[in-house]
């Protein structure tokens, strides 16, 4: 230790490094080389010497931890303007003496190893310290380089410091000062604006103006600097310093001293060093995926061009026979298969064109600037010349073609086939190098790794199979689109000759048929690019499988009739303790009887066994009673080895027959196991011990490893108030409600969350209750009341355990610390000095290191619960921090004020930036730090920051900041909703030895080993389902994406070697919104950077994990990874890695990432795009009755063509797309288990309708992620994993009204209270002012409250509130013990009450009724969640259906009608899915309790107020995401929409041609038809400029506007009352994410739209107006005319527009053409879609529409008012669709209730059980009088006995509250309320369990 203590010592007095970051980088160096250590000497474990090991690992060290630095000071020096010489022996490093390495350490004991040993030394000691005060820097590795480089090769400060003399006022460490923090503020002043310190005392950051949604393109991110550092030219030529010298002009030794001086902004000015423009464009994401494009165009063309026919219908007949071979009367494709297969060439330079637009798009004006040399244009006009190659060879065929067909000699031939060749040569030079070889110079930065041959050739098979596959598929369909063309007589463009296309162009017959045609192979075309993630699914579901018997060397008999339970003890022994002895005549390890009895006593001390069923699993029975902590201490109860025959084999491990074990692996009959979760974990290391696995490392040469967990606001411990609530217990009465006589709704019970555990996990709580029974302590048969504090200690830890909550990951983490002794205990190198008692320590081995942001600002509750995670866990927990200290003081006093004053000078010298209001620390406690009496402990390292730390989107910064106190050369990311098992922790060592290299440098050390999960939250079907993909995606496709070279990062769990990963800025990336996705690009940049790297799957460790149950909670989650995948797409990873793989491996990597969602994108939108194209072919067929009028053959109808198309597309093999998401899970759980359980857990999917979940899921991923390229707005999601049981309202909850409550009063004589009028009147007063502020005092007024004063010790309260906002809080507020206490105060208070007293003055309240009035309270439900998303298209498509079959296009299909079937069921199920998957899977959706609710909330929604609450929601949902109408004109969407108008206008001119020539005598025909092509806008827009006038002159507009702008102030007021209620551990921010900044979770919504479960109808409160302000002008006007009686004229007079044209045509002309009249509606409905279009994206030009508003206000009124009309008439017509088509359902589950109480078919579709309570049914009980029983005091032991099942209530962690509409059961359900801090159930808040039936 004496070298490397001097050299720490020396360089932190040379260079001026904080003091406890060189002792914490001091300490890290020890870890790694104490790692390498056991590296090196594993490599040797039979001759090991010990005495130059620390020289050999620091060689290997060296060699890993500055590989790349190594790699980036050879690449400098190789260029000579770097003028970077070598130096002879150690570098100066600033001029340091200290004491070096001896030549006796070293094998040779030679004088230049030592020397060399020093010089590697002095290296890594450098780097170290700089990396380690790096802070944001850290994310660009080559800056980390460049600043070691030159404080290696400085010779000395040349005076006292190498930054000028010191100051007195310093705080800062001066090299963080002048190096690391003006690279830190150039990044701040890129993105950011300023850092505020919010009302709460958080950090808020503010981004520049303009980059709230994205940074834009030409913004520099941590890429572009760090490219820049990577390139020697740009660096020697561009970094200059403040007096214009450049850096490099100074000799290589003052470089570091000049750093200081560097004008940073100058030099790396982003427009400067951008090198990849992130462009939201299709052209972004075209520039990344094209060759998936191109090879889907090629293979789509050739089978287009093989079904082509040439007959002489499709061969054009010239007017002579002179001009018969003339290429213009020949067709455009030529004759014949091989002139048109050469048309395929065609595609080359056209797809490369459209590749030039799309890197020229991407590519900045930097790179475009420099690439302007002589070679560049050289080399551009060589590649223009082959891209336009084939069209010149093209030509050059078509004209030998011609030569051949009109002299068809051998010559001519000759020439034909010379002509052939030569094209093709070029067309697959062409094809090469687009698909097989695009990557440019510029994408390589980095080698990629090379791949084995074995390997490239399977994934080339692989793909060339699905391929082959997908195109015979393709050509099926090609066949039948060709043979429906032909058929209907459509104009074929590739059979058209030039002379015919320039005579007819102008025919409308001809212009009809070419866009139908047109239209038809593009849809054609779309579903053929939509369906190959299908077939790469299927593909990997059968690779997965086939590696699976791989891996067991291809023993499938063995494999399959194997008993791997019974064969555990044989494995493991051989496999995890092979240096052990054996007990004779066995094959297990003598230690493997304790070692399995140890592992079971960790599974009953987690109460998964009880003491009494060991005796099947444990080796020594009896053993198990009384099992404590302590006790499974092996320091304490070290393990023993067994001699002899001193055990019992397990009845476990018994030895079963051939018939048992295919009974059991193909039926289903496991093992007697009782607990699933024991059954699973057995199989699994069954499972895993069977596969293979390298050699463990072996005690004490085992390298270090540090898990880290990121935390923000997820809960610690669940608490006492979270699980058992009594207070809330005794409240929340309701009487029934008559529903029309309809049914009575029971009164709600409370069950506590507590009970609902304890039911749904029985068997464990009766272990649990042993347990303790054991140790003394009673819990069994004791109610909840009764239990003392430590009893609930224990309870809570019970309960945690089984939740997502943070102590059950680090428990379960933590478990690596004995796992490790274990090792230690069994199987040490005795000989080792290093494995002598005092010197061995798991925690060298072993950190657990929870990255807790917010620690500084916990309350006492959380820091206690911290210190009880370092109280009981081991030494090896550490908690990093971020720490900060405000700048300046905020008093005014003088002495502040000159504090003030020496803070800003001190903060100037330190260079702190001018705009951030704190410096910020980032700090590290552990076990041994002392508790303070704040309950917060002493810090161990407090090392500061360059500035404010989070300026990603959060949990990548979180991450980043803790990296520098990892210890060891492993890490590993986990979660916080995870946990670990004893019996997998044992395979830590095995895991490590995939890192394990043979010799230095090898590449097996650059590695990722990737580890599956267990989903243990498999609640309800939402939850199956969402676990169901989890499973699948983390085992059977992770197994091929491996395979096939597609796997990336994805953050948990797997296990990275950390020294590389500092090599390319950390375990993740922090961009803003860029890397919003974080973790994946960790995986995208160790692929990039290649040279070894290489990323594994393993499968035989695993780890816990906990995922979404809820419908919007699962939906929400997607949402975050598709806007994730959105901004992934547009980065320079996703393109270079794109560009630079094989084509396999590049397929993958797209199907196995962004491709997945960009393909749901593509599927979602199949389904109307087939259906559209349908009803125009439908639609452009004859009217028979005037075939004579049309230029083709009329005998064929479209419907039947159409019809035999679609029987193609859509045969059985639609079934096999609706179950291929299934598939993948079934085959993983048949290999895990049996055929069986995989066949049960298939058909429960298929049967709860787990297809309904996907479909919509599909629509909502291509959504978020179409949104995001599009237009950007991503931010950190954080999603909430709790319990599905909220019931989510329809569009929000009704005000109420009137609330009565009953109030028992104890100790007050009534009746003398009532003859005393003074006494009375006064008690009176103060009860209402209890009442009122009991309520909060807002929204319930004193002279709302009606006093009356009963005999029976009671009064009754009647509060009578016009009010129409927080009427819901003010009902929870009601029915909480709170208004009891408060009223007995209030009481207590009169003067002179105790003249009617007879003791202390107590009450409690019961809340009897709150009445519910027309009115909305709070916005927000599934309607509005998903109105964008889903409705709104699946109406449109019910409506295209609807059409098409009143056109004819079923019942003309003729012979076909049946094919069809297939083809409605599709469309049925979408259309189903789309309208009614959120309801379906909504619990409680279909009571009828909440019929009423619903229905008066949606009245309020519309109806009230003016419309202010649906216009409030449209402004804020969907006018604000837009960008404008300049953005719009170019909008995908909008193209698409102008096209599709287009062909549809064709249709109609075509059939109108006809009507004018057969009605010429009817004048109105002409006038019909233009008023046809009119959008419908004629009438409405005259109403809509009327009305604003009559308003105004009315008086009305003024005080409209004034209303809305106290509306608006008002519902700021209280979103910001609704933040300060909720607990955010005391910071906030605008702008962090869930994992963020010190600041709060963002609650900014996805682009386009809020996402679902915070969506559209959720961000934050929305109230009603300031009824107060407003009733001034009530009388007068009110609300000018109603927004939804003019959105009902306004609908009116548009759809009399839509159908009077063609509606006045039938009645003139007496002939009913059902295709015109649809085609007239169609375009129609396309212009209203256009207009509405375009007007919302002008209305939400602020600027343009402020300047209209003062030139001619009127205007901008009448278009808004007539956009609001519209879309308002649109959402009251899908909303009451929506509702009165679920109204059946209503009815169907009241009588499935009053039939059979205990079945609820929609509870059992929700939950799989027929009664969802756990707990048993309670007898219903029923307030059968509101008003006769007026004491309204029930007796609490009323309460009824236990129900069956849990309803959780949801709440996201660390969001915003959930939504304040109805949650919970029907009225009638049982309900508790839970109080707490935020955070999510198993990560989450208990806030509410439901039971009781409906």
């Amino acid at each position: 230790a004496a070298p490397p203590g001097s050299l720490f010592g020396s360089l932190f007095a040379t260079f001026e490094f904080q003091k406890d970051s060189v002792r914490n980088q001091y300490e890290h160096l020890l870890s790694l080389w104490r790692s390498h250590v056991a590296t090196v000497a594993d490599r040797s474990l039979d001759d090991v010497d010990e005495s130059f090991l620390l020289a050999q690992a620091l060689d290997d060290l060296h060699c890993e931890l500055l590989e790349g630095f190594l790699k980036w000071r050879e690449k400098f020096r190789g260029y000579d303007d770097s003028k970077m010489p070598e130096f002879e022996g150690p570098p100066p490093a600033g001029g340091v003496q200290w004491e070096h390495i001896d030549r006796a350490l070293c094998p040779t004991r030679e004088h230049e190893e030592a020397t060399e040993r020093s010089t590697q030394l002095v290296e890594i000691a450098v780097y170290l310290l700089v990396w380690g005060e790096a802070g944001n820097v850290r994310f660009m590795p080559e800056v980390v380089y460049f600043i070691t480089e030159l404080a290696l090769a400085s010779s000395g400060p040349g005076g006292p410091s190498f930054y000028g003399a010191p100051r007195g006022s310093e705080r800062s460490g001066r090299f963080l000062a002048r190096v690391i923090r003006p690279l830190y503020s150039l990044v701040f002043d890129e993105w950011y604006e300023r850092v505020e310190i919010n009302e709460k005392g958080g950090d808020k950051k503010v981004l520049i103006k303009g980059f709230e949604r994205f940074l834009l393109p030409d913004v520099a991110n941590y890429d572009d600097w760090n490219e820049f550092f990577c390139d020697p030219h740009q660096v020697v030529e561009g970094i200059i310093l403040w007096d214009g010298r450049g850096l490099f002009e100074e000799e290589h030794s003052d470089r570091f001293a000049a750093l200081s001086n560097v004008h940073w902004r100058a030099s790396l000015k982003g427009s400067q060093i951008k090198t990849h423009r992130e462009c939201h464009s299709m052209m972004g994401v075209f520039a990344a995926t094209h060759r998936v494009w191109f090879l889907h165009a090629l293979f789509f063309f050739v089978s287009v061009i093989l079904v082509v026919e040439d007959t002489p219908a499709n061969i054009p007949v010239p007017p002579s026979s002179a001009e018969a071979h003339s290429w213009r009367w020949r067709p455009l494709m030529g004759v014949g298969q091989l002139v048109r297969l050469s048309a395929v060439g065609l595609l080359v330079p056209v797809h490369a064109a459209l590749w030039a637009l799309a890197r020229l798009e991407t590519t900045s004006n930097n790179i475009l600037t420099r690439s302007c040399t002589c070679l560049f244009f050289l080399e551009s006009l060589c590649w223009t010349a082959l891209w336009l190659a084939p069209i010149a060879t093209f030509a050059f065929v078509r004209i030998c073609a011609g030569q051949e067909e009109a002299n068809p000699s051998k010559l001519n031939q000759g020439n034909l086939y010379t002509a052939l060749a030569v094209h093709h040569a070029v067309t697959f030079l062409g094809v090469f190098f687009l698909l097989l070889a695009p990557a440019k110079k510029a994408d390589r930065l980095f080698q990629l790794t090379a791949v084995p041959l074995r390997l490239r050739v399977i994934r080339y098979l692989f793909w060339f199979c699905v391929m082959v596959i997908k195109f015979l598929l393709g050509l099926t369909i090609s066949a039948a689109v060709w043979n429906a063309s032909a058929n209907m007589e459509f104009i074929n463009i590739g059979r058209e000759a030039p002379e015919e296309i320039l005579g007819l162009w102008r025919n409308s017959n001809w212009s009809a048929n070419m866009y139908t045609w047109l239209i038809l192979w593009l849809t054609a075309w779309w579903l053929f690019i939509s369906d190959t993630a299908m077939w790469f699914q299927a593909g990997c579901m059968f690779l997965g499988v086939g590696i699976v018997f791989v891996q067991r060397s291809c023993f499938c008999c063995q494999f399959i009739l194997e008993d791997a339970l019974q064969k555990i003890p044989k494995r493991m022994s051989k496999f995890v303790f092979p240096y052990t002895k054996m007990l004779r005549g066995e094959e297990i390890s003598e230690y493997f009887p304790a070692l399995w009895d140890r592992v079971v006593a960790y599974m009953r001390y987690e109460d998964k066994c009880e003491s009494d069923g060991l005796g099947s699993l444990s080796f020594h029975r009896g053993r198990g009673a009384g099992l404590t902590w302590e006790k499974l201490s092996l320091k304490t109860h070290p393990l023993q080895a067994t001699h002899g025959r001193d055990y019992t084999m397990p009845d476990f491990f018994e030895h079963l027959t051939l018939p048992e074990v295919t009974w059991r692996n193909y039926c289903g009959w496991p093992k007697s196991l009782a607990n699933e979760d024991l059954k699973w974990r057995l199989y699994a290391l069954a499972r895993g011990l069977g596969l293979p696995m390298p050699r463990p490392f072996r005690a004490p040469y085992i390298p270090g490893i540090t898990v880290m967990i990121p935390h923000y606001g997820e809960t610690i411990i669940l608490s006492k108030s979270e699980l058992y609530d009594i207070g809330a217990n005794d409240q929340s009465r309701r009487s029934h409600v008559q529903l029309g006589g309809l049914c009575k709704v029971p009164v709600r019970e409370m069950v506590p969350l507590i009970d609902w555990l304890r039911n749904r996990y029985q068997d464990e709580y009766r272990a649990f209750v042993n347990r303790m029974q054991a140790r003394g302590m009673h819990i069994g048969g004791v109610a909840w009341d009764d239990l003392q504090e430590h009893q609930w200690d224990k309870i809570c830890v019970w309960a945690s355990m089984r939740m997502q909550t943070l102590w059950r990951t680090v428990a379960g983490m933590c478990l690596y610390h004995p796992a490790l002794q274990v090792h230690y205990d069994v199987q040490r190198i005795e000989s080792s000095r290093l494995a002598a008692s005092d010197v061995w320590n798991a925690a060298d081995c072993f950190t657990c290191m929870i990255s807790m942001q917010i620690y500084k600002s916990f309350d006492k509750n959380r820091l206690s619960q911290t210190n009880k995670m370092f109280n009981k866990l081991p030494d090896s927990l550490q908690v990093a921090y971020i720490d900060h200290e405000d700048l300046y003081p905020q008093t005014d006093d003088t002495a502040s004020m000159r504090r003030r004053e020496a803070a800003e000078q001190a903060a100037a010298i330190d260079r702190v930036h001018p705009r951030q209001a704190r410096r910020y620390w980032s700090c590290l406690i552990d076990k041994k730090c002392p508790v303070q009496p704040d309950l917060r402990r002493t810090p161990k390292y407090r090392i500061e920051l360059p500035g404010f730390p989070i300026l990603g989107d959060g949990k990548s910064d979180n991450q980043n900041h803790a990296i520098p106190f990892m210890r060891g050369i492993f890490s590993q990311c986990i979660d916080a909703n995870q946990g670990a098992y004893f019996e997998q922790m044992l395979l830590l060592p095995c895991v490590l030895g995939e890192f394990r290299t043979h010799a230095r440098g090898k590449g097996k050390a650059k590695r990722i080993i990737g580890l599956p999960e267990h989903i243990t939250s498999d609640f309800g079907s939402i939850g199956d389902f969402a676990a169901g993909s989890e499973i699948a995606f983390g085992t059977i496709s992770q197994r091929s994406f491996a395979v096939l070279g597609g796997r990336m990062h994805y953050g948990h769990p797997d296990i990275m070697n950390k020294q590389y990963m500092m090599q390319q800025g950390g375990v993740s990336k922090a961009t803003k919104t860029i890397n919003l996705s974080e973790d994946i690009f960790a995986g995208m940049d160790f692929t990039l950077r290649g040279e070894g790297r290489k990323i594994r799957h393993c499968e035989y460790f695993h780890v816990a994990k906990g995922r979404d149950l809820g419908f919007n909670a699962v939906l929400g989650f997607f949402s975050k990874l598709s806007n994730g995948t959105g901004e992934q797409m547009l980065t320079r990873q996703m393109m270079r890695l794109s560009q630079c793989l094989q084509l396999p491996e590049a397929l993958t990597f797209h199907y196995a990432h962004a491709g997945y969602y960009l393909t749901q994108y593509l599927i979602s939108e199949s389904m109307p795009i087939l259906v559209f194209t349908w009803l125009l072919i439908v639609c452009s067929d004859c009217n028979r009755q005037w075939t004579s009028m049309y230029d083709v053959d009329c005998t064929t109808s479209a419907a039947e063509a159409m019809g035999n198309v679609l029987g193609t597309w859509f045969s059985a093999i639609i079934f096999f797309f609706l179950i291929i998401t299934s598939l993948p899970l079934f085959a993983e759980i048949w290999l895990e288990r049996n055929f069986g359980t995989a066949l049960r857990r298939w058909v429960t999917q298929l049967c709860t309708c787990s297809f309904l979940l996907f479909i919509f899921q599909s629509k909502i991923i291509g959504y978020y992620i179409m949104a995001e390229i599009k237009q950007g707005g991503a931010s950190y999601v954080a999603t909430g994993r709790g319990l599905p049981t909220d019931r989510r309202a329809f569009v929000g909850t009704p005000a109420y009204v009137f609330f009565k409550v009953v109030i028992a009063v104890q100790n007050v004589d009534m009746t003398r209270l009532k003859a005393n009028d003074r006494l009375k009147q006064l008690a009176t007063e103060n009860i209402r002012k209890a009442i009122v502020a009991a309520t909060g005092g807002k929204s319930v007024k004193t002279e709302d409250v009606t006093v009356s004063f009963h005999d029976r010790e009671s009064i009754v309260v009647e509060i009578d509130s016009d009010s129409r906002s927080g009427t819901n809080a003010v009902k929870a507020k009601l029915g909480s013990n709170s208004v009891g206490g408060e009223v007995a105060k209030q009481l207590a208070a009169v003067p002179d009450i105790g003249q009617v007293c007879r003791g202390a003055v107590t009450a409690t309240s019961v809340l009897k009724k709150a009445d519910a009035g027309w009115g909305i309270d709070s916005v927000g439900g599934l309607y509005l969640d998903y109105t964008q998303h889903t409705y709104y298209r699946g109406i449109e498509l019910l409506f295209y259906t609807l059409l098409l079959l009143y056109a004819g296009g079923y019942s003309e299909a003729g012979v076909y009608k049946s094919s069809l079937t297939y083809t409605f069921v599709s469309i049925g199920l979408v259309i189903f899915a789309w309208l009614y998957a959120p309801f379906i899977f909504n619990p409680y959706q279909f009571s009828a309790g909440y019929l009423m609710d619903d229905l008066k909330a949606w009245y309020g929604f519309f109806f009230t107020n003016g419309g202010y609450h649906w216009k409030d929601w449209y402004e804020r949902i969907i006018i604000k995401p837009r960008r404008g109408l300049g953005s719009a004109v170019f909008d995908f969407d909008l193209i698409c929409m102008f096209f599709a108008v287009t062909a549809w206008i064709s249709q109609l001119y075509r059939k109108q041609a006809v009507n004018e020539t057969l009605f010429s005598t009817e004048k109105t025909v002409d006038y019909f038809a233009l008023i046809t092509l009119i959008p419908p806008f004629c009438l409405s827009s005259v109403f809509c400029v009327i009305v604003p006038i009559i308003e105004k002159l009315g008086g009305c507009a003024e005080r409209k506007e004034n209303r809305k702008t106290r509306a608006l102030r008002y519902f700021m007021a209280r979103k910001e009352e609704a933040a300060s209620d909720s607990e955010d551990g005391g910071a906030s921010s605008s702008d962090e994410s869930a994992a963020g900044g010190p600041g709060g979770p963002s609650t900014a919504s996805p682009a386009g739209g809020a996402r679902p479960g915070q969506g559209p109808g959720e961000s934050g409160r929305v109230v009603a107006e300031d009824m107060q302000a407003a009733a001034v002008n009530r009388e007068r006007c009110g609300h000018g005319v109603p927004l939804a009686l003019s959105a009902a004229i306004v609908a009116a007079l548009e759809i009399f527009e839509s159908f009077i044209p063609v509606g006045m045509f039938i009645f003139t002309s007496h002939m009913v053409d059902h295709k015109l009249f649809v085609t007239g509606l169609i375009v129609k409905f396309k212009f209203w879609q256009i207009a509405l279009f375009l007007l919302d994206s002008a209305i939400s030009m602020k600027g343009c529409c402020s300047k209209v508003a003062i030139v001619a206000p009127c205007l901008r009124e009448a278009v808004e008012l007539l956009v609001y009309t519209n879309h308002m008439a649109r959402d009251i017509v899908v909303s009451f669709f929506i509702g009165l088509t679920l109204s059946p359902w209503i009815f169907f589950t009241w009588m499935n209730d009053l039939c059979c109480p205990n079945l609820s078919c929609h509870q059992f579709l929700i939950y799989r059980k027929g009664n969802p309570s756990p707990l048993g049914r309670k007898r219903d009980r029923y307030d059968t009088d509101d008003s006769g029983d007026e004491s309204g005091h029930e007796d609490s032991s009323e309460s009824g006995s236990e129900a069956e099942s849990p309803m959780l209530r949801h709440a996201s962690t660390g969001g915003p509250p959930p939504p304040t509409g109805t949650v919970g059961p029907p009225p009638g359900a049982s309900q508790t309320m839970f109080r707490g801090g935020p955070g999510t159930i198993g990560g989450g808040d208990a806030r509410a369990v439901y039971i009781g039936t409906q």
